[in-house]
């Protein structure tokens, strides 16, 4: 079978984008494995999937796997390329896209041809939407290497940790925090994993991120990763409500008062190929 595919990337969290919408093939696992194999594949860090929408709002099902084949919940970058992709493709004429995920609508727009805004709706900090295996807290521990370390946990549709460095050197420090991050990932109280995100705040307008994502690793740039960061610290008081987001690839701008969040960032097309499975 020969598959059409556009190859897109957001601050370099790159992906695969196929359209799904008149073949609507089952995607096996080794199939997705071998569309994202960097070396015998297209490759990218998640394979995204334009399926047509089964829940009667929205425009798209928004599907979305990982390069070693799992299923991820959301992820933000991918959300903006996806938007872009459905309308440069004339897959739609409507300005406001509507995207069913796993968990939750969320729905984006061009702002300029190369830059998207996307609501991503509202951070869920309740254990049960994480989901977390732990008494609700504004803080939770983790005891590693003799010592204790704060993270905030929560959803922006997939789960998230965030935790504060004390120094923008330590974001460098790859051994140390693939360490923390693979812990939390292997613990039995997320039962579906968790993203982790480490965190270095500049000013109260400013944060350096990396995020080691679960079924990918560390990634150039992770736009839930980032919104779930500035969720965290604004609920904490450490930033202003609106702030920027820096990361290996690039920067995205978010916003959150309270209700929805609002992420702004750019999204690319790469090229676009045939692939046969």
């Amino acid at each position: 079978m020969k598959l059409n595919f556009s190859k897109m990337h957001g601050l370099g969290n790159d992906f695969v984008i196929i359209n799904n919408l008149q073949s609507q093939h089952n995607f096996t696992n080794s199939e997705i494995q071998y569309i994202g194999d960097r070396k015998f594949g297209i490759g990218c860090d998640q394979i995204l999937i334009i399926d047509p929408a089964n829940d009667g709002i929205s425009d798209f099902y928004y599907k979305i796997f990982n390069g070693d084949g799992s299923i991820a919940g959301q992820c933000g970058n991918g959300a903006r390329c996806f938007i872009r992709y459905v309308i440069e493709h004339d897959l739609t004429t409507k300005k406001q896209i509507k995207l069913q995920t796993p968990s939750r609508i969320i729905s984006g727009q061009l702002i300029t041809p190369e830059l998207i805004e996307v609501d991503m709706g509202v951070p869920e900090f309740s254990v049960e939407h994480i989901p977390l295996l732990l008494p609700q807290a504004a803080q939770y521990q983790l005891e590693i290497n003799h010592q204790t370390l704060e993270f905030s946990a929560l959803s922006m549709g997939n789960p998230h940790v965030v935790i504060n460095l004390p120094s923008a050197q330590l974001l460098n420090d790859d051994d140390h925090l693939q360490t923390i991050a693979q812990t939390l990932q292997q613990a039995s109280y997320f039962p579906e994993s968790v993203n982790v995100n480490f965190v270095y705040i500049v000013d109260n307008t400013l944060i350096k991120l990396r995020t080691y994502e679960r079924g990918c690793g560390f990634t150039l740039a992770c736009g839930s990763g980032a919104c779930a960061s500035a969720a965290a610290s604004i609920k904490q008081n450490l930033v202003h409500s609106t702030l920027t987001i820096q990361m290996d690839g690039g920067e995205l701008n978010v916003t959150w008062n309270e209700g929805n969040l609002l992420m702004r960032g750019a999204a690319v097309e790469v090229f676009n190929g045939v692939i046969e499975l």
